[in-house]
């Protein structure tokens, strides 16, 4: 399979009158109403399709303004978009196409045999060929790179909070579900809160070991010493050889003994190392790390704003 390569690229743009040329000329850029996009060239190169990459034609998206392309290969597919305006590729989106075309100024795609005219509805977005999509916006915040920071929220400059944000650390990983978003100042708000799975994470301030079990009745645990900072609500669990098993959470205590509720099938002997663990997510305190990887998730068809996002970070001393 053969492709061209290049496009031609009007710069400058000439008044006609009556077919005729005049000296009144000005640049060519987005947004201008006569602005012409570039077009591939009688001229350009024609090349080879690499190995295990299939491409449609360049097609130019006026609403957009950006260029868009159909991508395929062996890991996810996707359609990737060209902005004139960045010079550059801005935008993945979740749609494949089986052809495009520009016309009249209008953008159209064809799916399954059936042509689909893009930005019909402007009340109605992310819907592409019947199917509603989510909107993902990925972005990685790495100030000061050399040091261990602490991220602690989450601040988004918009018009909605209805965002669910996972986060990924070098060292870490937490969430903010939309839930949590507060208005606040104009800004969108939240902590941002660990993860479930972080409960048995040992090198956390919420984890706190007990020491080997003395005695079990019923569902009351007695031990030489139960630490001060235990209370109702924490997660008792069992270790063993690098494994960890939930036993129920505390009802109460005292200084030597744990009763639970909600336990598990899980029924500890003498001498079994035991631990509690704190709510992960209501005992956030941040997460550490590097860098932090955030990604935010909106489900919305509905026309949303947003025009930064912000965290909270300050530096983690050992």
């Amino acid at each position: 399979m053969k492709y061209r390569s290049g496009y031609a690229e009007v710069k400058r743009l000439r008044k006609y009158v009556n077919g005729e040329p005049t000296n009144e000329v000005k640049n060519n850029v987005p947004g201008d109403p006569d602005y012409r996009p570039k077009y591939l060239a009688d001229s350009c190169p024609v090349n080879t399709t690499p190995n295990g990459v299939f491409t449609l034609p360049i097609e130019p998206d006026n609403i957009l303004d950006q260029y868009v392309n159909p991508i395929k290969g062996t890991g996810e597919e996707s359609t990737l978009a060209f902005s004139e305006y960045n010079k550059g590729w801005t935008t993945f989106y979740s749609y494949i196409p089986e052809n495009m075309i520009n016309m009249n100024s209008d953008f159209y795609s064809f799916k399954e045999g059936q042509i689909w005219k893009h930005h019909a509805n402007e009340d109605q977005r992310n819907s592409f060929y019947g199917q509603d999509y989510s909107t993902e916006v990925k972005f990685v915040s790495n100030s000061a790179p050399s040091e261990v920071k602490i991220f602690k929220t989450i601040e988004i400059e918009g018009n909605s909070g209805n965002w669910d944000v996972t986060i990924l650390t070098d060292l870490d990983r937490g969430h903010v579900s939309k839930e949590s978003f507060k208005r606040k100042e104009g800004l969108y708000f939240s902590y941002i809160r660990r993860d479930k799975t972080d409960a048995t994470k040992p090198e956390l301030l919420s984890v706190q070991g007990i020491g080997n079990l003395v005695l079990l009745n019923n569902l009351t645990y007695t031990f030489n010493l139960v630490p001060g900072g235990i209370s109702s609500g924490d997660a008792l669990f069992k270790a063993s050889a690098g494994s960890y098993q939930f036993i129920g959470n505390v009802s109460s205590r005292t200084d030597q003994s744990l009763t639970i509720v909600g336990g598990s099938q899980i029924v500890p002997s003498a001498g079994d190392f035991m631990f509690t663990a704190k709510n992960p997510i209501a005992e956030s305190f941040g997460l550490k790390g590097y860098y932090a990887e955030i990604k935010l998730i909106n489900d919305s068809t509905t026309p949303i704003e947003i025009f930064a996002v912000n965290s909270e970070v300050s530096k983690s001393y050992p």
